[in-house]
């Protein structure tokens, strides 16, 4: 004998379809909210006349592809007449600051900085190739100078009673090891490798603001200053915002009227990721803003997560310690 099948309650189907309606909702929201204002300069056209693009540059510069891909983009998009770098990092390794400030320096398009809470040393020197600066009157920027950081562990080895050695090919090639105490000859050979490379920073600056190599000198002993004081020194042309940078870059490249402003774009992004990367937006992998919230929710449960800039990597910096 067969069951007698109980009819479905039409309100249990409304509700359902309800639900099912909302989550959608939720999801295409979520899309539309983490795509929003992330427009690239693909669109510039349909607008016409000329556009001035937006290049972020922000937390401890390690790599330099990404920046110098958009700078290449907006140099061959027609529609787009000028370009603002708007910095907001304490620098970071020497090569990719290097890189991305020849990249400024060569650029056949007008080319504006713009610094916003922090722009110290590589950010500085990045800075310094474009055709103008601007600061903001806080703006911490110049530190000047490069540093190498090196941690001698041999006491809490022998504490934990572990023995470390290398097998090596010369005496230098263990220079600055973690398990031992740095010689005087190798203190020596680093120094002289960081007074080189601080050589190469002045050099920069000289270049690109048309400063006296004494003028540079003075200045160039690591310390910060704000906006106002760089004035100052000539390390900027002029105190301003963002928009002041903008509108500067507009009137360089004879854009007529209020120019269309064109950011990164993300749109390729997978909006998910947003979850994980850091809640200033910026896909550079430089991790300047606060952590994304499953970051911090997963450091926090694991102790993964730092405050402070970043765990550097060995090597040569133009860096401004007191952002970490």
């Amino acid at each position: 004998m067969e069951t007698a099948k109980k009819p479905v309650n039409p309100l249990t189907v409304v509700l359902i379809l309800s639900g099912a309606f909302f989550i959608i909702f939720l999801i295409v929201s979520a899309v539309l909210f983490m795509t929003a204002g992330r427009g690239g300069g693909k669109g510039g056209a349909i607008f016409g006349g000329g556009s001035v693009a937006v290049v972020d540059i922000a937390g401890v510069i390690l790599d330099s592809k990404k920046v110098l891909r958009k700078l290449e983009k907006y140099e061959e998009d027609t529609s787009v007449k000028a370009v603002v770098v708007r910095l907001n990092s304490p620098g970071g390794a020497v090569a990719p600051s290097q890189e991305i400030y020849q990249a400024v320096r060569r650029y056949k398009k007008p080319i504006v900085a713009s610094m916003a809470s922090v722009a110290a040393s590589g950010a500085y020197y990045i800075a310094a190739g474009a055709k103008k600066v601007y600061a903001n009157p806080g703006t911490i920027t110049g530190s000047i100078g490069v540093i190498m950081e090196f941690a001698n562990l041999q006491r809490l080895y022998d504490w934990a009673k572990i023995q470390r050695f290398a097998i090596k090919t010369g005496k230098y090639k263990d220079s600055g090891a973690e398990y031992r105490e740095m010689t005087g000859e190798e203190k020596a050979l680093m120094q002289a490798m960081v007074d080189d490379v601080l050589v190469q920073f002045k050099k920069a600056v000289v270049e690109g603001r048309k400063l006296t190599m004494e003028k540079v000198t003075a200045i160039a002993d690591g310390r910060i200053m704000s906006g106002v004081q760089a004035k100052a020194h000539k390390l900027v042309d002029e105190v301003g915002s963002l928009q002041d940078a903008i509108d500067e870059a507009a009137k360089m490249a004879n854009i007529k009227g209020k120019p269309k402003v064109v950011y990164a774009d993300k749109s390729k992004r997978k909006w998910w990721m947003s979850l994980f990367d850091d809640a200033s937006g910026d896909d550079d992998g430089y991790g300047g803003g606060s952590r994304g919230l499953l970051s911090r929710v997963i450091g926090g449960a694991f102790g993964t997560h730092s405050g402070g800039a970043l765990a550097l990597e060995p090597g040569i910096y133009w860096l401004w310690s007191g952002a970490r």
